[in-house]
């Protein structure tokens, strides 16, 4: 049976197949390292774990760092740090720029203001400073009394009624097919 199994190219048989006998052979070795792998894994985990803790607390020095030293540039030049105040004269033209035109309507019964200016998206609180200062006294269209009706009850579904049918007397009669009345 062993020669058919060796054979190349040609057909091999169902019961040589079957016959392969299946070795299983155990390893004190190989199971160890596999239940100890756990272990070391978890170990591995916490290690980067630690190390990425570890980079943030760096990071975190080097920014308070940064910020001391910036305000030790605050105490010596006595105000805002030369190159933060040409940044923000720039910043201050760049926002005049920005409005381009601001126009005044007056109507007997209210007052308009247009405010034409760019879209910015960085200038939000600049924006919001200016909405409220133009908030109309009142509305032309508020002092027309137009009501709506208001239910607070809700209507019932209408449901269509059904027609009554006559019941057959008994079982024997729903299989003849009997009519009720007759006899």
């Amino acid at each position: 049976m062993e020669e058919t199994v060796q054979r190349k190219g040609t057909h091999l048989t169902k019961r040589a197949l079957k016959n392969k006998a299946l070795g299983i052979n155990f390893n004190e070795k190989d199971l160890k390292d596999y239940v100890t792998g756990f272990h070391k894994r978890k170990k591995k985990r916490r290690k980067e774990a630690q190390k990425q803790q570890n980079e943030a607390l760096r990071r975190k020095r080097c920014e308070e760092r940064k910020k001391r030293k910036l305000e030790r540039e605050f105490v010596l030049y006595g105000g805002v740090p030369p190159d933060q105040n040409e940044e923000r004269q720039e910043e201050v033209a760049d926002q005049v720029e920005s409005i381009a035109e601001t126009k005044t309507y007056e109507n007997a019964d209210l007052k308009v203001t247009v405010v034409t200016s760019e879209i910015n998206p960085e200038e939000e609180s600049y924006h919001s400073e200016r909405k409220e200062e133009t908030v109309t006294p009142h509305s032309v269209v508020a002092d027309k009394g137009q009501r709506v009706p208001i239910r607070n009850k809700k209507s019932f579904k209408k449901v269509a009624k059904q027609k009554s049918r006559p019941k057959t007397s008994n079982k024997r009669d729903k299989k003849k097919g009997k009519k009720r009345g007759k006899k």
